[in-house]
């Protein structure tokens, strides 16, 4: 009974804070606009460009940012991959039984050596984990179910839905910057290979560089984003991870994510916090500590375990 008011305790804190960050996300977006103008003497030009583009992230942005996510790492599955995803949702399913979880969770394999994972969405049955090829390859059916139970901890206490928000907010200037980024590089290429009239192509490099402009001026806000994102997140989901499998096999997962650290694109930089471990592997060795990258080191996350464990058993 306790634990279950403590689950909803933290499901309600987490579902107020995603509206104050739906609410600093606009207020911080416009006292950015007024700094612009008093410097660059614009009279009130950028409060009402940073303004508006702030209530459309908020209105429209945080309806599809699950989506985009998700589209950045679905790419054409390989037979071994395919058989991969299979055995990753069969203990999907089970560690969904185990901790009483109805809805439902789709899965998406990433394809990437690294051994990571992560959970994105807000709303019941469109909520997604996605896995890394490398985690499903390496880890044992243990190991994997307790990777799998780390993000069904997020998901049953509210922790994603709080993540996506402060994605689908303070991380989207870095998310439009880089989308554009690609698009731009896709589109020269398919100009070089004379599928595109070069008229169309004036128009549509002229529009994505005026995004990317405009994405640019907004990117402080994105690395904003650590300042609200704890720590202590990722130690509760560790604890919650290895009392249902073991202490033993979870700091085994941490051993090989160790050992086999491979980054995965920069380009999932503005999603970092939604990572089992960094993208970048920064994490491994240290804990950086900065506006830019908060995360807690491996390490850490493995004496945490250890010294809870500990506790208990005196």
């Amino acid at each position: 009974m306790k634990v279950q008011k403590l689950e909803l305790d933290r499901k309600t804190s987490n579902k107020i804070s995603s509206y104050i960050i739906a609410v600093l996300f606009l207020i911080i977006s416009m006292l950015f606009g007024t700094v612009l103008d008093t410097i660059l003497r614009t009279q009130s030009l950028f409060t009402v460009v940073f303004a508006i583009f702030s209530l459309l992230q908020i209105l429209f942005g945080l309806s599809v940012i699950e989506k985009i996510i998700v589209r950045l790492f679905q790419k054409p599955l390989s037979s071994e991959n395919i058989e991969a995803l299979q055995k990753a949702q069969e203990k999907l399913e089970e560690a969904k039984r185990h901790v009483h979880i109805d809805e439902d969770i789709n899965l998406v394999l990433i394809d990437s050596p690294s051994i990571n994972s992560l959970s994105v969405g807000m709303i019941k049955h469109s909520r997604t984990i996605c896995i890394t090829t490398g985690a499903v390859e390496r880890l044992n059916c243990d190991e994997l179910s307790s990777l799998i139970y780390h993000e069904l901890y997020h998901i049953k206490n509210g922790d994603t839905d709080y993540l996506t928000t402060v994605s689908g907010t303070f991380g989207s200037p870095l998310l439009i910057f880089k989308l554009t980024k690609s698009s731009i590089r896709k589109l020269k290429e398919v100009t070089k290979e004379g599928k595109l009239e070069h008229e169309r192509y004036l128009k549509e490099i002229l529009l994505m560089n005026f995004i990317l402009v405009i994405s640019a001026v907004f990117l402080p806000l994105s690395y904003l984003s650590n300042l609200f994102v704890s720590t202590r997140k990722e130690f509760d989901a560790d604890i919650f991870a290895a009392e249902r499998t073991s202490p033993d096999v979870l700091i085994g997962v941490f051993e090989k994510t160790k050992s086999n650290c491979i980054q995965l694109d920069t380009e999932y930089h503005f999603i970092r916090y939604h990572f089992f471990v960094h993208p970048n592997c920064v994490d491994t060795h240290k804990k950086p500590n900065s506006i830019i990258d908060t995360y807690p080191s491996i390490e850490e996350r493995i004496n945490n375990i250890l010294n809870t464990f500990k506790k208990a058993n005196l």
